[in-house]
Parts: C-alpha cells; structure tokens; sequence
C-alpha cells in the first residue's frame, strides 16, 4: 500500500524506466546504463529547438569531429593509432616477455609433440638441421632463450610473491621501483648469455 506522494512517484518513475528499458531491447538499456554510452547525441553541443548551443562556453565548431578522435582513457595508442600513448618501463616489459614466452612454450611443446606422436620428431630435427644449416643458430638460440627466460622470469615471480608488498615495501624490497628495473635488466641479459652458450654447442 501507498503511504505517501512520493512513494508514489517513485513507483511510477521505476515503472516508466522498466518499461523504456524493456522496449529498447538488450542493446541500448546497456548502453543507457553506462556512462554516456558509445554513441554523441545527435544535437550535442550545437544549436537546436531544445537548446541554443553551448558555443557561448568556447566550445569548437568542429567539435564533433574532435570527439570522433578522442582516444579512451587510458589508451595504449595515441590519436594517430601508430605511437604509444604510455612509455613501458623495463619492468613492464620484462613482465609481459614473460608471459609472451609462456605462450611461446605452450604452442611449441604441444606441436612438437604432436609431431611426436604422429611422425618422427628427431629424424625431422635432424633433416632440417643437414637441409639448412644456416637456420640452425637461430633456431636454437630462439627456443634456448625462451626457455631460459620463462624459466628465469618464473623464479623471480616466486621470488617476488615472498616479498615485501603494498605498505610493507620498502627500498630493500624486490618490488621496489630499483629492484624490479635491475632485475628486469639482469634477467634479459643473463637468458641472452645462456642461450647463447647453448646456441654455440
């Protein structure tokens, strides 16, 4: 039972929203629900039978077009789609290598045994190597890198759960800003050298 007025109301306003939503569809309720939507109102800013306009606020006459281009923020790519918007430190990098190569790994332990399993592994290793010697350097500095890295990379992670977090870190921290650049650098650097060492053998 309705007590008051405004109890009222607002019955009535959830009612009036439930059925606009409920006959939009799917699609444009979602897009209703969040913030602006992805779409520019077809009269935003300029001057309409609604309103004058908010030219009177500054705003540029070719302003939708200035929308259109507006990246999202954050946004990786700056508005020529080409540069990045953001610099990636060294840590960053090192952490999505590692990643990277995880993947790598994945998709190569799984062909190679699949090739296991359907054909002969080896004897194809071996007629590529004599075929084309050439590749052979590469190809075993490429695989010999990935596995050191990834495994290098996994250890540091373990390492880095046991450290000091959040409000507990301090500079003698692995976390911290220093530690995460030096090791990021030694762990490019220390996977490059062995998997060199191993590409040489």
């Amino acid at each position: 039972m309705l007590r008051s007025p405004s109890n009222a109301v607002t019955l009535l306003s959830r009612l009036q929203q439930a059925y606009v939503m409920q006959s939009m569809g799917p699609t444009t309720a979602q897009q209703i629900r969040s913030i602006g939507g992805d779409k520019v109102t077809e009269f935003y800013g300029r001057p309409s039978k609604y309103t004058e306009g908010t030219g009177f606020l500054g705003t540029p006459k070719d302003h939708l077009n200035l929308t259109h281009k507006r990246p999202l923020s954050p946004d990786v790519l700056e508005i020529d789609g080409k540069t990045a918007h953001y610099k990636f430190p060294i840590g960053a990098l090192s952490s999505i290598a590692n990643r990277v190569t995880g993947v790598i790994l994945s998709v190569g332990f799984t062909t190679a045994g699949v090739v296991s399993v359907t054909g002969n592994l080896p004897g194809l290793v071996s007629t590529v190597a004599s075929t084309h010697p050439i590749i052979l350097f590469p190809f075993k500095l490429a695989v010999s890198y990935t596995i050191f890295y990834h495994y290098l990379g996994g250890l540091r992670h373990l390492l880095w759960d046991h450290s000091k977090i959040g409000l507990q870190a301090d500079k003698s921290s692995l976390l911290d800003l220093k530690q995460v650049t030096l090791s990021s650098q030694v762990l490019f650097g220390v996977a490059g050298v062995m998997a060199f060492i191993v590409a040489c053998m």
